[in-house]
């Protein structure tokens, strides 16, 4: 089963990453290159506003889906299918509005996959392994990323290509995880009663009375908020901050996704057995955010290739060890068993907000004027405060 869920995982954070880290901003940058920041920014926060509610809402009908493939797997298997689809229209985009719409339905697609995938931890793995579990999750997302820095680098020159060939990696990923790690049959399960309009509005609304559930989503969202600002505009970055060209900027961005794996994975397989062994997370949380932090620090001390690796390893270490318990910690946070898909869809509004908010702030702090120094020291405030919002959960240690 853990491998199923480190495929799956890659199945979704490739297709992800090839887009929101190269080959959007490249293709943004050919079509209205005087106005890419900005583009980007409105791009990315439309986009992950549609994520937002495709996966709450996905979390939930999956919650509610009866079939002998299981609850999860049909809704793995179509997102696979749509992002495929998607991404494929979304290569012959020959306009920004035309770039906006393919993207926001291949996002849908790409949440399709993510709410069902990470129910599953909470469905099916005991509490003592969720950290190791979630640390293989950690993995995947991760290698996904990498993977997707790489592939887009590869296709710089030739988007179009690699997003058709990013789509179609995706089903076939998708599909081999479902039959790697198959769910369990949920045909027999005592059908859930004929929604009406306000029961699918309570179904998909944030559960009350759970201060845990919220220390724990405002905590997220800000770390992947100051990650994201960063992370998001690498392409820029090292072009216009660091004074690359593009070319030389892409085979960067290549080679850091490699140093970024690397120290991620090692992060992951420490912390992940660690916090289970010791039943401890938030100390391994709180840990990677301020390592997130001094990540976002070494470009902004250092304007140089060499900051913006040091930004790549550290970053890696940050979210390798954060990838491995948060996913766990998320789970162990979880106010009601029975509606896990839809509050866990409800967490990972932290990602997909925390996203959309990125470019946006981003682009506010670059246009003072002032270069992206005050992105830098935004987005290490952001990583800075979300590790002081994990303190008070009282649930987990």
């Amino acid at each position: 089963m853990a491998v199923g869920l480190l495929v799956g995982t890659v199945a979704w954070s490739m297709p992800f990453a090839t887009g929101t880290a190269v080959l959007l901003p490249a293709r943004v940058e050919d079509i209205a290159p005087d106005h890419k920041v900005t583009l980007l920014a409105v791009l990315t926060a439309a986009a992950a506003l549609v994520g937002l509610t495709a996966n709450i809402v996905v979390g939930a009908l999956s919650d509610r889906t009866r079939s002998r493939l299981g609850a999860r797997t049909p809704w793995i298997v179509g997102g696979g299918l749509a992002t495929a689809l998607f991404m494929s229209l979304l290569a012959a985009a020959d306009t920004f509005w035309t770039l906006l719409g393919w993207w926001c339905l291949t996002v849908i697609g790409l949440n399709a996959m993510t709410a069902p995938l990470n129910a599953i931890v909470p469905d099916r793995v005991p509490v003592a392994r969720r950290a190791t579990v979630s640390a293989l999750v950690g993995v995947g997302i991760l290698l996904g990323n990498a993977l997707g820095a790489v592939i887009g680098a590869v296709f710089l020159d030739s988007p179009g290509t690699g997003l058709v060939v990013t789509g179609i990696a995706s089903i076939v990923l998708a599909a081999l995880a479902v039959c790697v790690a198959p769910d369990l049959s949920s045909a027999n399960i005592r059908p859930a009663p004929r929604p009406t309009a306000g029961h699918l509005l309570r179904s998909v609304s944030f559960p009350k009375g759970a201060p845990d559930f919220h220390w724990a989503l405002w905590g997220r969202l800000l770390l992947v908020l100051g990650y994201f600002m960063i992370n998001s505009y690498q392409l820029y970055i090292l072009t216009d901050h660091v004074g690359l060209s593009k070319k030389r900027a892409a085979a960067a961005l290549g080679i850091n996704s490699v140093f970024f794996l690397a120290t991620a994975i090692a992060g992951s397989v420490v912390s992940g057995p660690l916090s289970d062994r010791t039943g401890r997370r938030k100390p391994f949380v709180i840990g990677a955010s301020l390592l997130a932090l001094l990540a976002i620090a070494l470009p902004l001390v250092r304007a140089t290739p060499a900051g913006m690796t040091g930004f790549s390893c550290v970053g890696g270490l940050a979210f390798g060890c954060y990838y491995a318990v948060d996913a766990a910690l998320m789970a162990d946070v979880l106010p009601d068993q029975a509606a896990r898909g839809k509050d866990l869809g409800i967490l990972n509004v932290a990602n997909t907000g925390g996203q959309a908010l990125a470019p946006a702030a981003s682009s506010a702090l670059v246009g003072l004027g002032m270069g992206y120094s005050p992105a830098f020291v935004g987005a290490m405030a952001a990583c800075a405060l979300g590790a002081i919002l994990i303190v008070p959960i009282r649930k987990v240690h």
